[in-house]
C-alpha cells in the first residue's frame, strides 16, 4: 500500500491507496455495527465490535480496520476526523469520549452522536460501493 501523510491541524492522517474489496467493506460495517452490513444483528447498549481490536495495534484486524477508515476518511468533516482519530487511536493512544469531548468543548453524549454519524456516513458509502 502506498502511504501519503497529510497534516490536519495537530492530526496526521495516513491515506492508504488500495482498492476496497467486498470483504473489506463488510468487515468495516461489521466492526462499526452498521445496519447496512449483511451480518447486522441489533445489539442495543453493547460496545462496538471494534473496541476489542483497538487495543491490539499490531494485529492484522487493527491494521485492516484503520486502513479502511483512513481510505474512507475523505468523507468526514474536520470535527468528525478529530473524534474518530481520537477514539480509534490513529497516530496516538486511544482517547475516551470524555477526553475528546473536553478537547472539543462538547458533551460526551454529543461526541458519541457525532462518532455514530461519522461511522454511519462511512458505512453507507461502503454499502453503496457494494451494490455497484
Amino acid at each position: 500500500m502506498d502511504k501519503n501523510e497529510k497534516s490536519l491541524g495537530e492530526i496526521v492522517l495516513i491515506e492508504y491507496k488500495t482498492e476496497l474489496t467486498k470483504d473489506d467493506a463488510i468487515f468495516f460495517m461489521d466492526m462499526v455495527a452498521s445496519v447496512w452490513s449483511p451480518n447486522f444483528v441489533s445489539k442495543l447498549y453493547k460496545a462496538k465490535p471494534y473496541i476489542k481490536i483497538l487495543t491490539e495495534k499490531v494485529s492484522d484486524n487493527y491494521k485492516r480496520f484503520i486502513g479502511l477508515y483512513t481510505a474512507m476518511s475523505y468523507l468526514l468533516s474536520e470535527r468528525e476526523l478529530i473524534i474518530l482519530n481520537g477514539i480509534y487511536g490513529v497516530n496516538k493512544e486511544r482517547a475516551r469520549l470524555k477526553s475528546v469531548a473536553k478537547l472539543l468543548n462538547l458533551s460526551p453524549e454529543r461526541v458519541r452522536q457525532i462518532r455514530n454519524e461519522a461511522e454511519k456516513k462511512i458505512a453507507k458509502k461502503l454499502w453503496v460501493k457494494l451494490k455497484d
